[in-house]
């Protein structure tokens, strides 16, 4: 059969299912529980229409069976069909309304959809079956304050404050909440704490620098939406195995990738480097795979597999910048300075404003002992692309230093004072430095005193004790 006359035929069989189908759920379908949807099969991509066209049969065919319901509405939950999804949920919920994962899936889909106040009434519905279910709980906290009901949210969320795994959350919902009744300065400090515990939560970032731009606090302002843009989409999400479950459903390139980005972020990184494997022998045009498996296997110290997939990225020519950057790092790990230093410059090529790649390429200057000057250069370009970065003006701080020029170096470090991060004890450790070979012994002992208390109040132990040591001397 010719693959017109093939693809004809094809699509009236689909027709006709879809026909079917439609019909039998006018037939069979009672008043007494939501219909099943009605789902354009021909419009699926042909990764998902197979599976999702057997689900659809299977419960059409047995309509008043819930597990059947809501294995199709997992399914469609899973390739992100969210109406859909939410209409075969409703259905598996009024047949078998005990059951937990049809509830609590269906207010995972429902916050997808922005509807929080039907999101919080499944929720509620779902803790009644499982009371203990973290997850649910944190979710709920969250709808209820998207809904606007603030008590009761922040009721749920002081009480997860006692749960280790929520934490996070918990203080990072009460900050929001705090933003919300404009006491930013009570925001600042409970999103600062939740930013302790998981540092590279972008969200939590971006929520910072609204607060801290309501108190004018540009400077810091900007160095969070720095941060914010750095990490993305990144949250430290309580453990869901629920949820987690629907990811298996779905074996297509774009599910490993997302699969693999959240191996790599709990740091698993052989899981991450098979999911993205799996995804570029189905789709050997996957570009960010390519980049991703650069960095992964760097750092399991895969040297050769990190430069084959170096290679067969710059083919695919997408984000060039980005893979020289990262290919630097990647020979810096090896000590190959000379090459690390060229990749860099490749990178600067194409981004001449790539902040960090001239803060790298400085460095490794450094360690090629070449002209302390010419580091100092790349430090400064560093920091005229982006004034906030604060190790390149550490690094252009410790040069000046490092050149005779105290004064100079002073007048830079004391830029970062703020904020106190766990970054911060060792800048301040650098300013007392600059201050002592400027002749100013009073202050440096000063910003030495802050540092170390700062140091231990981070836990940095061997920091705080080489900072004593330093006092002992310039006492």
């Amino acid at each position: 059969m010719h693959g017109g006359a093939f693809s004809f035929f094809a699509s009236l069989e689909m027709a006709r299912l879809t026909t079917v189908l439609v019909l039998s759920l006018w037939v069979t379908f009672g008043q007494s529980a939501p219909a099943l949807p009605v789902l354009p099969l021909e419009t699926y991509p042909a990764s998902m229409r197979e599976s999702v066209a057997r689900a659809y049969r299977d419960a059409a065919t047995r309509p008043a069976d819930a597990v059947a319901v809501g294995s199709l509405a997992r399914l469609l939950h899973a390739w992100e069909q969210w109406d859909a999804a939410h209409e075969a949920y409703a259905r598996a919920a009024s047949l078998a309304p005990g059951t937990f994962e049809w509830q609590y899936l269906d207010a995972c889909v429902l916050d997808r959809l922005a509807r929080p106040p039907a999101a919080a009434a499944r929720l509620r519905e779902a803790l009644k079956i499982r009371p203990d279910y973290l997850p649910a709980r944190v979710k709920l906290a969250d709808a209820l304050l998207s809904a606007g009901a603030v008590e009761e949210s922040r009721a749920m969320f002081t009480a997860l404050l006692s749960e280790a795994d929520a934490k996070p959350e918990a203080l990072f919902g009460l900050g929001r909440i705090a933003a919300v009744e404009g006491k930013h300065d009570r925001a600042i400090v409970s999103i600062l704490q939740a930013i302790a515990l998981f540092p590279e939560w972008g969200a939590a970032h971006y929520a910072l620098a609204l607060s801290l731009r309501a108190l004018g606090r540009r400077d810091e302002a900007q160095l969070a939406l720095q941060r914010h843009a750095q990490y993305g989409a990144l949250w430290p999400a309580v453990e869901d195995p629920v949820l987690a479950g629907l990811s298996a459903l779905r074996n297509d390139p774009g599910a490993r990738l997302r699969r693999g980005q959240k191996l790599a972020d709990t740091e698993d990184v052989n899981g991450a480097i098979a999911e993205y494997e799996a995804a570029l022998a189905a789709d050997p045009s996957l570009a960010i795979a390519h980049a991703n498996l650069i960095k992964l296997y760097g750092r399991s110290e895969n040297w050769t597999k990190a430069e084959e997939h170096y290679r067969a990225a710059v083919k695919l020519g997408s984000d060039l910048a980005e893979l020289h950057y990262d290919y630097g790092v990647l020979l810096s790990l090896q000590q190959k300075w000379d090459e690390a230093a060229e990749s860099y410059r490749r990178a600067l090529e194409v981004n001449p404003r790539y902040a960090e790649a001239h803060n790298n390429l400085g460095q490794v200057l450094e360690r090629l002992r070449q002209s302390p000057d010419a580091a100092l250069a790349e430090y400064r370009q560093a920091l005229d692309s982006q004034p906030t970065f604060r190790l390149a003006r550490f690094n252009a701080g410790r040069m000046l230093i490092a050149l005779g020029r105290p004064e100079e170096a002073v007048v830079e470090l004391q830029k970062l004072t703020e904020p106190r991060d766990a970054e911060a004890p060792r800048y301040l450790f650098a300013l007392s430095t600059a201050l002592l070979r400027a002749g100013r012994k009073d202050d440096a002992v000063r910003w030495a005193t802050d540092a170390r208390q700062l140091a231990l109040q981070y836990g940095d132990t061997a920091l705080a004790g080489a900072i004593e040591r330093n006092l002992a001397t310039i006492r």
